[in-house]
């Protein structure tokens, strides 16, 4: 429904699809915020923040199951499958939560107010019909927040929805494949 809006935004009042987040000039947008990029995705994803937190409040069994239940933690065949769709679910956030919300909330209010907005959305959106104990729900919903501070940070500083994009995919596979191993390990 957002793709639509904001796609019909762009066409029926003649309006360039750079305000989709549609531009050229990846690499040269990717190195304004390369940083941002290293830690949220390389760095901020393998941490097991929330197990940690879990172990010492005592909610690490709560926990295990938390992410059993969000993670398909099965490697067969299906793994090119939810690879792709990770890939569109992505995108579909990012057009949703940072092109619809974040970009046209910038446009009355500045650069700020929209990333809060758009992050707070964002978060909530991810606590909805999660299941499990209270605090860890809020600990799994501030670990999106934080994730969706930096996607808003990258989009306002590039306006490019590409680099946005391949931020948030490329920190959903390491973040998986981060929770993955620590099952395995476990």
């Amino acid at each position: 429904m957002a793709i639509v809006y904001a796609v019909g935004l762009v066409t029926r009042k003649n309006r360039p699809l750079s305000e989709l987040g549609l531009k050229r000039g990846f690499i040269k947008d990717f190195k304004k915020i390369w940083y941002f990029f290293a830690i949220d995705a390389i760095i901020f994803q393998p941490l097991p923040r929330m197990l940690l937190v879990a172990y010492l409040f005592g909610y690490y069994p709560q926990l295990l199951q938390h992410i059993t239940g969000r993670v398909a933690t099965d490697f067969g065949g299906a793994i090119t499958l939810n690879t792709a769709l990770l890939g569109i679910l992505t995108l579909m956030e990012e057009v949703v939560f940072r092109v619809t919300i974040q970009q046209r909330l910038s446009c009355f209010v500045g650069t700020p107010t929209p990333i809060a907005v758009a992050t707070i959305v964002f978060g909530l959106a991810h606590g909805v019909g999660a299941t499990g104990i209270l605090p860890l729900i809020v600990l799994d919903v501030a670990g999106v927040m934080l994730d969706g501070i930096f996607f808003g940070i990258i989009f306002a500083k590039t306006k490019n929805l590409a680099v946005t994009w391949t931020t948030h995919y490329v920190a959903d596979i390491v973040g998986i494949i981060a929770l993955l191993t620590v099952l395995a390990i476990i």
